[in-house]
């Protein structure tokens, strides 16, 4: 008499193996939290895409403008209307970094973007911020 394994047993703890891979493996993402600059580059993306529509639904021009050292922005419709400004990070540990003094990202009415280069800086590293000139989208690389 030969030891082992049928067929069929083989099958079925691989099918209770795949079950059990595909309930655990997305819930391994949310175990670690969110670091300080991950937080800062959705929040980034989140206004920047507030401003793209806006320029959009309004077809005129929005722009918005950073102070850097100052970890602030100002959302401004046309040429003069200010629409918002806040905090840019919300983070003590990250900033934002641009070779422009002040840098500015630009949404024309139709969405074409013209924009400065932007970097986030922070505790865990550095992230490149790219914004695609046609569609607007934001890409955050670390």
């Amino acid at each position: 008499m030969t030891r082992g394994f049928t067929l069929v047993e083989v099958v079925v703890v691989l099918a209770i193996l795949g079950i059990t891979a595909a309930a655990v493996v997305p819930a391994l993402g949310r175990i670690a939290p969110d670091d300080e600059l991950t937080r800062t580059a959705r929040r980034l993306d989140a206004l920047l895409t507030s401003a793209q529509r806006t320029a959009l639904e309004r077809a005129v021009p929005v722009e918005v403008a950073f102070v850097p050292e100052l970890d602030r922005y100002w959302i401004r419709l046309g040429d003069s209307v200010m629409l918002d400004s806040g905090a840019i990070s919300g983070e003590t540990a990250v900033r934002l970094w641009s070779t422009a003094a002040r840098p500015r990202v630009r949404f024309g009415p139709h969405g074409i973007v013209d924009a400065d280069s932007l970097a986030l800086l922070g505790p865990s590293g550095a992230a490149a911020v790219t914004i695609d000139r046609w569609t607007g989208a934001l890409h955050v690389q670390h």
